[in-house]
């Protein structure tokens, strides 16, 4: 077996000298807009079609976007999530809708007025288990974390959360929020990823472009450049 996962963006893989190490969670943080969802589908979609004859089925939690949205979204770049979701390839956690208030139609859901990390870690365990799920994203871990008052509550939250992943043996991605004028995240997740990717919206003069590094990647070589990259009607394209 690989010991590596592409992420299915070729510039990226080049940049990791092969992949994400397999069984790792790594951390895509960056302000809203910068591509974070889009890299997340690219990882889970290229597990799933990359080799027919051994594909890595997926898991998406939704926590800050609307299920149906993020079908639409995906399959504006070609990603048919709801024919993924039918072959018993792809499963999305509709943790958005009960989180608002709003009745969720998808199976795997969390009800209303049950939203706490536990119960989103609980259907995790049980999405992953039913299709023998190998990756999975949790978008965002901000969200997931929203609620929770101390930083004791925090790191039990991520602590806990490490763990289930790690007796899954999923390969994750995990997405956090940032505000444009923050250089980093400051939680407990970004020290306990394996890996972190930061995505940037530079801006000058009139333009706006899209910037990735690689900030740490345990157990694997990599470029530490800052590469610009579009967003096409493929996904992401980086300029290298």
């Amino acid at each position: 077996m690989n010991d590596l996962c592409s992420t299915g963006i070729g510039g990226l893989d080049a940049m990791l000298v092969g992949g994400i190490p397999r069984g790792r969670t790594v951390l895509v943080e960056g302000p809203p807009g910068s591509g974070k969802t889009i890299l997340s589908l690219h990882f889970l979609i290229d597990g799933i079609i990359r080799d027919p004859r051994n594909p890595e089925p997926a898991v998406f939690v939704c926590l800050e976007e609307d299920p149906t949205d993020l079908m639409r979204e995906a399959y504006a770049f070609g990603w048919d999530l709801r024919r993924l979701s039918e072959i018993g390839m792809f499963i999305i956690i509709d943790a958005y809708s009960g989180r608002l208030g709003l009745k969720p139609s998808l199976p795997f859901a969390i009800p209303i007025g049950k939203f706490d990390p536990d119960t989103v870690m609980k259907r995790i365990s049980e999405a992953s288990r039913s299709i023998a799920a190998r990756r999975l994203v949790v978008d965002s871990v901000t969200a997931l974390m929203d609620d929770l008052k101390t930083d004791a509550e925090r790191r039990r939250t991520v602590l806990s959360l490490a763990a289930l992943l790690s007796r899954l043996s999923l390969t994750t991605i995990l997405t956090s929020e940032l505000e444009h004028d923050n250089s980093h995240s400051s939680g407990v997740e970004r020290y306990a990823s394996h890996g972190i990717i930061r995505l940037d919206l530079v801006t000058d003069e009139d333009t706006v472009s899209r910037r990735l590094r690689i900030v740490k990647m345990r157990q694997t070589p990599h470029s530490m450049d800052i590469i610009p990259f579009t967003i096409s009607a493929h996904g992401i394209e980086l300029m290298i």
